[in-house]
């Protein structure tokens, strides 16, 4: 009977659904707007935060920190405001949106990514790249922000403002260039002032060549925005990305079921389910005492 009943239970072990995964990554939680709704949430090791445009000093993201949560500073390096949101971001846009250098093609000035906005010249060379480079190299001196969350930065543009899939392969070829670069700059400023400053870049750096590939070992990771769970992007989610460890995949998933499924993917060390970026909804998973032990960190 014994070893009719432990058959038994074997076989029942086979067949049986596999329990669910214990989920690895952690919460976060966008900032953009003025409200600090749910900060307490967000203010415990193994959290992480994205201030907004005009927020970064704010003395609730310090005390987050002090707390054991890590703080991302929102830059958008790739497009300058038509009208520039607040003071503090004045100095990111070089005192105003005419000092800007624009993206010269096909005319100067003419391409946008987003409403109320024009691209920036982000060639290899530009001033422009020059000046972003500085920026984010003083954001690493004052220590009062852990990294910064560069949107809008990879290997193509993907909006459909943008209209990329019309723009001639010479043109995209140079941006895609110069937003490696960028980073590549940013990663060799960050080794030499502070090896710890996360960069986190939201998109793709791989636009189905091998020419934006390079972009990944320069950034500690990066965002998937609303991505749909298919194999390609669960592919992606696992990437190595820089060579300084402190992995950081972060997944602004569709809703909350959609956010505690991307948890449970290797790989993933991050997830939230922000439909709206003024600021964030409580977690929508627990705190993991692994902090990401998939991740490769």
């Amino acid at each position: 009977m014994f070893r009719i009943g432990a058959a038994f239970l074997f076989i029942i072990a086979l067949t049986a659904a596999p329990a669910a995964a214990p989920a690895d990554a952690n919460p976060f939680g966008i900032f953009y707007g003025r409200s600090f709704t749910n900060i307490e949430d967000y203010s415990s090791p193994g959290a992480l935060l994205v201030a907004g445009n005009c927020n970064r000093y704010d003395a609730r993201f310090q005390a987050a920190r002090a707390r054991g949560a890590e703080l991302l500073a929102y830059l958008d390096p790739i497009d300058v405001y038509d009208v520039i949101p607040c003071k503090l971001n004045v100095g990111f846009y070089m005192g105003g949106r005419h000092n800007v250098p624009l993206w010269p093609y096909p005319a100067y000035g003419t391409r946008s990514s987003y409403k109320n906005t024009r691209m920036t010249d982000i060639r290899v060379g530009s001033p422009w790249v020059d000046h972003v480079v500085d920026y984010v190299a003083q954001l690493m001196r004052e220590g009062k922000v852990d990294g910064v969350f560069l949107d809008n930065t990879s290997a193509r543009l993907w909006g459909d403002v943008a209209r990329w899939s019309t723009w001639e392969q010479a043109e995209k070829d140079a941006w895609t260039l110069g937003a490696v670069d960028l980073v590549r700059r940013i990663d060799e400023k960050r080794r030499q002032i502070n090896p710890r400053f996360l960069i986190v870049t939201n998109g793709f750096w791989d636009r189905g060549d091998k020419l934006g590939l390079a972009g990944e070992k320069y950034v500690n990771g990066v965002v998937l925005e609303h991505s749909r769970f298919d194999e390609w992007h669960k592919r992606y989610a696992g990437r190595a990305f820089s060579n300084l460890g402190q992995r950081r995949v972060l997944v602004i998933a569709r809703d909350t079921a959609d956010a505690q499924l991307w948890a449970r993917l290797p790989g993933v060390t991050h997830v939230s389910d922000q439909d709206k970026y003024a600021a964030p909804n409580k977690p929508p998973v627990p705190y993991s005492s692994s902090g990401g032990a998939n991740a490769g960190r």
